[in-house]
């Protein structure tokens, strides 16, 4: 992921977007940006990390600027401070090293990263999407009149994925389910595996024929399905993962403040205020509510079984 280079929406190059000017208006020209908020409080609410693997195919000016606006408004709101990092979102590498020094309270992260600190981070609480799409489901798609059937029919076949954040463990559902049908690892069972940022560019052309298979989510699929009708007729579902919570917020283990619960109200209820609605449009999510570390089983699993698979066929190699 390139990084960009920090600073206001006002500083962005080129003519700015409608969405771009109300966020600068909402942000304004705040000192607020550099450090950690003041206030005459002796110490922050939560130190807080957003981890980079949450943002793709947004312009990253617009990501910080969403989430900077929302910062300011929990503060105002909940008369409460954050810290943060002044770039918003930070590195798996550096959020892995803060949570295991004890430097932050508070982190948004993926399920990836989550099994690298679960040592350190206080699975009572997870704070995740709600609703009839709070968890992930994954699906490989090909076209009905291509004959493809099953797994086992895309040997050799052109395969498109989708590189979202919401696919972290799509690779390794799809290690799962070639490895269960006693087929070879992805890279030498399918004949070419394309990636692309954009969910339409991903099945489009499995419907006109030029790739025969895709990989993406059933969620953006729906979508795609709902402006195009006829792509729900043209392709079929090969197989289809178990639903799975991926992306969340979750608390250190070791802060235990009592001013914590301000910072779950204020991401549970993000979508009532401006802010939090135009952060929740970028992003693409609904609301969120407070669950238990319960709901990461069926997305560790499917990692757990990954890795099982990968020993295996490293061990095969030896062999051979």
């Amino acid at each position: 992921m390139e990084e960009s280079t920090p600073g206001t929406v006002s500083q962005t190059r080129g003519a700015a977007s409608s969405r771009r000017q109300a966020l600068a208006l909402m942000l304004g020209a705040s000192p607020w940006l550099s450090a950690p908020l003041a206030g005459g409080e002796a110490a922050p609410l939560v130190r807080l990390a957003i981890s980079e693997s949450l943002v793709a195919d947004v312009n990253m000016n617009d990501a910080r600027a969403a989430m900077l606006v929302w910062i300011k408004q929990m503060t105002v709101d909940l008369n409460v401070v954050v810290e943060f990092d002044q770039r918003v979102f930070v590195s798996t590498g550096e959020i892995v090293q803060r949570a295991r020094r004890g430097q932050l309270d508070a982190v948004a992260l993926n399920v990836i990263e989550y099994r690298q600190l679960v040592d350190v981070l206080d699975s009572k609480l997870v704070i995740a999407e709600a609703g009839p799409q709070a968890e992930e489901r994954y699906i490989l798609l090909a076209k009905r009149n291509r004959g493809i059937q099953q797994l086992s029919h895309l040997r050799g076949r052109r395969l498109c994925a989708w590189k979202a954040p919401r696919m972290c463990v799509a690779t390794a559902w799809l290690s799962t389910i070639l490895d269960e049908g006693r087929l070879s690892p992805s890279e030498q069972f399918f004949g070419s595996v394309t990636v692309d940022p954009k969910a339409s560019r991903v099945m489009l052309p499995v419907f006109f024929g030029q790739a025969d298979a895709c990989l993406l989510t059933k969620r953006s699929f729906d979508t795609m399905c709902e402006l195009n009708p006829q792509i729900a007729k043209e392709l079929t579902v090969i197989a289809s993962s178990p639903p799975m919570v991926v992306i969340f917020y979750i608390f250190h283990k070791n802060y235990q403040n009592a001013n914590r619960e301000k910072f779950v109200t204020a991401i549970s209820g993000l979508r009532k205020s401006l802010a939090g609605r135009q952060l929740a449009t970028l992003f693409q999510f609904e609301d969120f509510t407070r669950r238990d570390a319960g709901c990461l089983a069926s997305a560790l699993g499917v990692l757990e079984m990954a890795d099982r698979a990968r020993k295996r066929q490293g061990a095969g190699n030896r062999k051979g």
